[in-house]
């Protein structure tokens, strides 16, 4: 028989590097035998778990009845404190919802009266404007010397409310006829109102 080298020039490499595997395969059997694939058990956690916790996780040789009681106790206390500050806070959060309901009714109550007040003032306003009309019209209808004697008398804050009201032409017709110190006063305070 003769073999044809066609077909074993094929399957000779393949068939080392298969044999190479295998060899590398059954060599390093002894270092995973002695050593196990991972260094701690999938279904022990605690390891991890104590590595992440403030606390270190005690082994279960180390757990006493005595220690779990004292646990038991401490997370009893805990959560006591936890409710007292909870009831606490629930009592300052409905304190601050009535000192809310006050402070809002306060501001209702402020604002009807600076309501009230502004109306009022709104009025009296109108009251004095038109006062302020009427004594126009009365001085414009007067002699201007009438007019000028009693504007003498008049208080200066009522003269400024006239004459800025006033037509300037009416002013000026008064104006001579008051006396020099008080016509030098309505002056000035007219220019530095307007």
């Amino acid at each position: 028989m003769r073999f044809k080298t066609k077909h074993v020039k094929l399957y000779l490499p393949a068939t080392l590097l298969g044999f190479l595997i295998v060899k590398l395969i059954l060599s390093s059997m002894p270092l995973y035998i002695n050593m196990p694939m991972l260094p701690v058990s999938v279904l022990d956690s605690r390891p991890a778990l104590a590595e992440d916790a403030d606390y270190p996780v005690p082994s279960q040789q180390s757990l006493d009845p005595g220690k779990i009681g004292e646990g038991l106790e401490i997370l009893e206390r805990k959560r006591a404190e936890i409710e007292m500050e909870r009831q606490q806070l629930e009592k300052e959060r409905e304190q601050l919802t009535v000192l809310k309901q006050e402070i809002e009714t306060r501001l209702i109550r402020l604002s009807e009266i600076q309501e009230s007040v502004q109306a009022k003032l709104d009025e009296r306003e109108t009251t004095r404007n038109k006062k302020i009309k009427h004594l126009i019209k009365i001085y414009t209808t007067m002699a201007p010397k009438k007019a000028a004697a009693l504007i003498e008398k008049l208080d200066m804050e009522v003269i400024m409310e006239l004459f800025s009201t006033m037509k300037g032409e009416y002013v000026g017709q008064i104006l001579p006829h008051v006396s020099a110190e008080k016509a030098a006063k309505i002056s000035e305070r007219l220019a530095k109102r307007n």
